[in-house]
């Protein structure tokens, strides 16, 4: 069989990702800064633990190499959905601690991640529905104002702004069947066989064969192959090098 040698010119991103690091802005008059975690750390602030009868949700991202640990089954969810996005290049949990100029003097923000997001940085912060107040409404608006400026986004996510839940579960398949190690040569011959073959089904490919279904999950995770998410993926799934429509995330 002859490989798709362009395939090599379209390597997509190296899992693990590195950690995110933006520079904070050295102007004062920007009203906002904040602070990464010191060398070796990766998050801001210390979740608290089982003990203190708030339980601390942890799964591992394939995307950043580590173990994620979350606050909430909300958090748990969107780590989910940021770890199996193809078009999230990295994300970090309780990433920095944050000081801006509220109006009334500095405050003091722990955002819950940060995402580069299609290229663009973006701070999350994740309540529920019934949590948001008007001050949390003001701060959103605040910070919004604020880092605009400096190319940087800022979102206020509530559960009522996740994807369907066919787009949950599919996270969680990709993720689950791309634990597995898998090497190049198998990820190569997988994506030829779509390339050759457009609309091909998972089946077909061998969804059902662990090491496959490994080498089909981190072409899909890294955003080489394509397939609709709005649908429960399965073994009649239709698989494509080129995108299709089902978009990830907040689409």
């Amino acid at each position: 069989m002859t490989l798709h040698n362009s395939y090599w010119g379209h390597g997509g991103p190296v899992f693990p990702r590195a950690p995110i690091r933006w520079a904070p802005p050295e102007d004062l008059a920007a009203g906002v800064y904040w602070w990464w975690p010191e060398e070796g750390k990766v998050r801001a602030r210390k979740l608290l633990s089982r003990a203190a009868m708030r339980p601390i949700y942890r799964f591992t991202s394939l995307k950043m190499g580590r173990s994620v640990h979350l606050e909430s089954a909300l958090e748990h969810q969107v780590a989910l959905l940021l770890d199996a996005c193809p078009l999230v290049d990295a994300f970090a949990e309780q990433p920095v601690q944050m000081e801006f100029d509220s109006g009334k003097g500095m405050s003091r923000h722990f955002p819950d991640f940060a995402v580069t997001y299609c290229g663009k940085p973006w701070f999350l912060e994740l309540k529920y529905a019934k949590d948001v107040d008007a001050a949390c409404r003001r701060r959103t608006q605040q910070l919004t104002e604020l880092l605009a400026p400096l190319g940087i986004g800022y979102r206020l996510v509530t559960e009522q702004d996740l994807p369907q839940r066919e787009r949950m579960t599919n996270a969680w398949a990709l993720i689950q069947r791309g634990r597995q190690t898998v090497g190049d040569q198998l990820r190569l011959v997988v994506f030829q066989r779509v390339f050759q073959q457009q609309g091909i089904s998972l089946g077909k490919i061998g969804w059902n064969i662990p090491a496959t279904a490994a080498a089909l999950a981190s072409e899909l995770m890294r955003g080489r192959l394509h397939a609709d998410f709005g649908t429960k993926l399965s073994m009649e799934t239709p698989v494509f090098t080129t995108p299709v429509q089902g978009g990830w995330l907040w689409a």
